[in-house]
């Protein structure tokens, strides 16, 4: 009798622990995931960067900013100003990154279909 007791109170230790465990496993994983809300920032920050640079490739020569005045008057003149612009609007905090982001894609389109035509 004595080793059906010990037998009995050893399984039912054993399925605590692993109650127990299974609870501070799934506290560990929603912590996590709370935690990586942030990720999301990074990854559009990242790609926003890579915009940039691939519209500045395009639109500025040798990626460089013009530092004269911008007469405007070609296709490639107005999306430098839409550009500036819209960086201007970003520094003012007057668009959020998503809304920095989806214009610098439309922009990065508009840049593309200028130079398959040009």
């Amino acid at each position: 009798m004595d080793v059906n007791l010990y037998l009995i109170l050893g399984a039912i230790a054993i399925v605590a622990i692993i109650f127990i465990n299974h609870r501070n496993q799934k506290r560990k994983v929603k912590t996590m995931l709370e935690d990586a809300g942030g990720t999301q920032l990074i990854f559009l920050t990242k790609a926003v960067e890579k915009k940039y640079k691939a519209l500045a490739e395009i639109l500025y020569e040798g990626g460089m900013e013009p530092v004269g005045p911008n007469t405007g008057t070609t296709q490639r003149d107005i999306l430098v100003q839409q550009l500036q612009k819209l960086e201007h609007a970003y520094a003012a905090k007057k668009i959020s990154l998503r809304t920095y982001d989806d214009h610098l894609f439309t922009l990065l389109e508009k840049a593309n279909k200028l130079t398959v035509v040009a």
